[in-house]
Order: structure tokens, then sequence, then C-alpha cells
């Protein structure tokens, strides 16, 4: 009887002990493992939603700077103004170089668009009504000049009397 002749031998007693603890080792480390994973993840702060800005060849994304996730509108004090500045300064905001008469592009996530948002330049909003789409674009006025400092492009989302999150980034003179 020609064939695996390996096939045909019973593994001894030992063999099979040192598979059964050999399988135990592994189960344990693939649950420690998974246990691990879970505690990390579960530590995890929720990632806000998510907008980007272009001009020209650059773009620039960022999380929102705050977000309502359990509700319609932040509650008052939640995202206060010194956060806002404090976004505004330094390198924790996105700087855009802007040409003037150059077209400035936003996109939002889809989340953004069901709640509804307005681009704001300074303080005034660039739009009357809210903007459900997850993308606007607009043109940067020729006559108006950029003061060197750059200017601030809010967007905020929410339905105008109530919000519920805030993006900010930096337009500057290129």
């Amino acid at each position: 009887m020609a064939g695996n002749v390996m096939g045909m031998i019973a593994p001894s007693p030992r063999t099979r002990t040192h598979d059964r603890s050999h399988q135990r080792t592994r189960f344990a480390a693939l649950a420690a493992v998974a246990l691990s994973a879970t505690f990390l993840l579960g530590g995890c702060s929720k990632p806000g939603p998510g907008a980007s800005v272009f001009a020209g060849t650059v773009t620039k994304f960022r999380e929102a700077t705050c977000w309502a996730f359990n509700s319609d509108a932040l509650e008052n004090g939640a995202c206060a103004q010194d956060l806002i500045e404090q976004a505004a300064s330094g390198d924790a905001v996105s700087v855009i170089p802007v040409i003037p008469g150059e077209t400035i592009g936003i996109s939002v996530d889809p989340v953004v668009a069901e709640t509804g948002w307005f681009p704001v330049i300074g303080n005034q909003r660039l739009t009357t009504n809210p903007i459900s789409s997850t993308y606007y674009r607009f043109t940067f006025p020729e006559l108006q000049e950029i003061p060197a400092e750059g200017v601030l492009l809010q967007i905020v989302a929410g339905n105008g009397s109530q919000t519920r999150g805030i993006w900010v980034f930096k337009l500057d003179p290129a």
C-alpha cells in the first residue's frame, strides 16, 4: 500500500497535549489583544465632522472646532468666543493663501449639509439661507483688499437661530 505514510501514523499523546496547550496560548493571546483594542478604542473621542476649503492649488481640511454630537445645537458656552479666537491664532488654524478674484471652494461632510450651514467672513454671512449641499464656492471680491494679517473664514453649521458646529480657517493674501 503505497501512499502517505505520515498520514497513517497516529500522533502521540504528548503531541496532542502540546497542540492543545499551544491552541490555548494562542486563544488567550487573541482574547487579550481584542480586550485591549476594546479599551483603547473606547477611550478615543469620536471625531467631529470635517470641512475642506480650497483656493488655487491649496486645500486644507479640519475637523470641527466645536460640534454638538448629541443635540441639534451647541449648549450656551460650549463653544465660547475665546475658543474660536484661540483656534484663529497660531498653528491652530488652517491658512489658505488667496488672491482677490480667485474662486474659493468649501466642502463639508454630509451630516453638516443635512444640518445646514453658512460661510462667514469676518462677521458677515455670505448667504441669507442655510446651505444644504456639501459644496459651495464663491469668488473673493477683486476690489476687496485682504489685510496683511488675513481674514477669518468660519463655517457655521445650523439653521441660523441655533449653531451645531463651527470650523475656523484663515484667508491670507497670496
